[in-house]
């Protein structure tokens, strides 16, 4: 059952995510996906309104749009260096998220954004003017979303706020050498084979290292692979009911804004951070947000459903590769 606060978080990310690619679709904005995407994911990881984790995510985006153009500027030509320095960058980013700061979302959102961006800067016709506005845009617009959906719908009851679980120094290089060197895993595989339209598993292998540890990575890996499979099916279905009016807006709209409700309804029922729920609305808003009226959804659907499934799947591998070199050693055992 959902409580009177679980339903005002799922009216807040079906309102943030559905007015985001309401506004890319109809002002004809490029990367509709962010502006679908990047809503979804403060409102479903920050279900209390903080200002703090606000001004994080907003400070996210010029971060990692530095980042990434310095890399892709100065070391393009040098595979090998260009690595070596996004391993320097994941680093950085794990620091921050596993710290006693409570930085969090600006390591994450810093390391998914520059993630993307490196993923579309390895294609020479790449324009970066385009790009770079989206992501300074999508990033603008659901911040104002984030505080309009909150005073539109707010908690009615207050809720308990998060305590990072206390780690000892060799716990934490432990954590940050994980998810440093499984990104750049990700980076290096992505740039050496040329995959098409690759970009929804390449997010995935990102995404699901925000859960740190190596039972939290799994986790979060097993609920994406559910989570992005039924996504993939519910606009499968959807576009073969509405096959012959997919170009009419409303219509369109109003099926994305029941799945939107649905999967935000599910995220906010399992109270625990990104799980099922929380990865079906996000598969859901990117399968939305990177189709033009011109494409097809259930061959694009079924496409990334089956590239996700199987980088997730070497990504866990990888995981437990490194999780168990890491324990070898001393200063990165994780078990005490």
């Amino acid at each position: 059952m959902l409580g009177p606060n679980d339903w005002r978080q799922a009216s807040r990310m079906a309102f943030g995510g559905f007015v985001g690619w309401a506004l890319a679709t109809l002002l004809g904005l490029p990367y509709a996906l962010y502006y679908a995407v990047y809503p979804l994911v403060l409102l479903g990881l920050s279900p209390a309104c903080d200002r703090h984790v606000a001004l994080q995510f907003l400070t996210s985006a010029p971060t990692a749009m530095v980042a990434a153009g310095l890399m892709i500027a100065v070391f393009s030509a040098h595979p090998v260096a260009m690595t070596v320095v996004y391993l320097g960058f994941a680093m950085f980013c794990f620091t921050l998220m596993t710290g006693p700061r409570k930085l969090f979302m600006y390591g994450g959102v810093s390391l998914a954004i520059s993630s993307g961006l490196l993923h579309f800067g390895s294609h020479p016709q790449m324009a970066w003017q385009p790009l770079f506005w989206a992501i300074a845009g999508s990033v603008s617009v659901s911040v104002a979303l984030y505080i309009v959906s909150f005073a539109l719908f707010p908690d009615v009851e207050p809720r308990a706020p998060r305590v990072p679980p206390a780690r000892t120094t060799p716990q934490r290089r432990h954590l940050i050498l994980l998810g440093a060197l499984a990104a750049t895993a990700s980076f290096a595989f992505f740039q050496a084979v040329d995959l098409s339209d690759s970009l929804s598993a390449q997010m995935a292998t990102v995404l699901i290292l925000l859960g740190l540890t190596h039972e939290g990575i799994w986790s979060a890996g097993r609920t994406r692979l559910v989570g992005s499979v039924i996504g993939s099916i519910h606009a499968v279905l959807v576009q073969v009911a509405i096959a012959y009016h997919s170009g009419f807006w409303p219509l369109t709209a109003a099926v994305l804004l029941v799945g939107l409700l649905w999967f935000s309804a599910a995220h906010a029922r399992e109270k625990n951070g990104s799980l099922e729920g929380f990865a079906a609305v996000t598969a859901l808003a990117i399968l939305f947000g990177l189709l033009t009226p011109a494409d097809d959804m259930v061959g694009n659907s079924l496409y990334r459903g089956v590239s996700v499934v199987v980088a997730i799947a070497l990504m866990l591998v990888l995981i437990s590769l490194l999780h168990r070199a890491l324990n070898r050693f001393a200063p990165t055992r994780w078990d005490a």
